[in-house]
């Protein structure tokens, strides 16, 4: 009878730590990392957090001008001041697999001096990239964003496998997939221009 219960008590592990859904934690991120279910590069791993893995800026930014055009260009830090808005990216490089998305979300220690980060923060199973970061300073005083310094937090969501993953779309463009830098919208025509200009 021990045996029967040893087995049905292994085969309950191995499906919450391989086929239940939910967040990664901890154990799970680094597990999966290790056993190549999961692929980072650029990751520290100092950065795995309970429920999550802290992303770091790096250098490249596109701060968006009056007209809503984006300059582009790279520095070791920026001062972001109130009401700015910059893409930014990370240092980390992510590959998704078809049985896990992530969502990209601020770090509470940021948003309690008013930097946002964007809600746009969904990365569909199969994406391949480095996360483009949308930064609001939404504060009343400039903020300075160090390259190399933890500005987001990426949680890991266990899925089924999708039919289409991202990259490889049926109907629909995938156009981040494979992106380095920070690249800007792919949308078009949604600026509206002042004609009295």
């Amino acid at each position: 009878m021990v045996l029967p219960g040893l087995i049905l008590f292994t085969l309950y592990l191995l499906h919450m730590i391989f086929y239940a859904p939910g967040n990664l934690v901890d154990w799970q991120i680094r597990l999966y990392m290790m056993l190549g279910l999961l692929r980072i590069d650029n990751y520290r791993k100092e950065a795995v957090q309970p429920n999550s893995l802290d992303v770091h800026m790096a250098r490249d930014f596109a701060r968006q001008m009056a007209d809503g055009s984006f300059e582009t260009f790279e520095a070791d830090f920026i001062t972001l001041s109130p009401g700015e808005f910059v893409l930014a990216t990370t240092e980390e490089y992510f590959y998704f697999p078809s049985y896990i998305h992530g969502v990209l979300q601020g770090k509470s220690s940021w948003a309690r001096l008013g930097l946002y980060v964007e809600s746009a923060g969904l990365f569909d199973s199969g994406f391949q990239g480095e996360a483009v970061v949308e930064l609001t300073n939404q504060g009343k005083t400039p903020l300075v964003l160090q390259s190399g310094k933890a500005i987001a937090q990426m949680i890991f969501a266990k899925n089924l496998f999708v039919a289409n993953p991202y990259g490889k779309k049926k109907h629909g463009a995938s156009n981040y997939q494979g992106q380095r830098g920070a690249k800007q919208s792919a949308l078009e025509r949604v600026i509206a221009k002042d004609r009295n200009k």
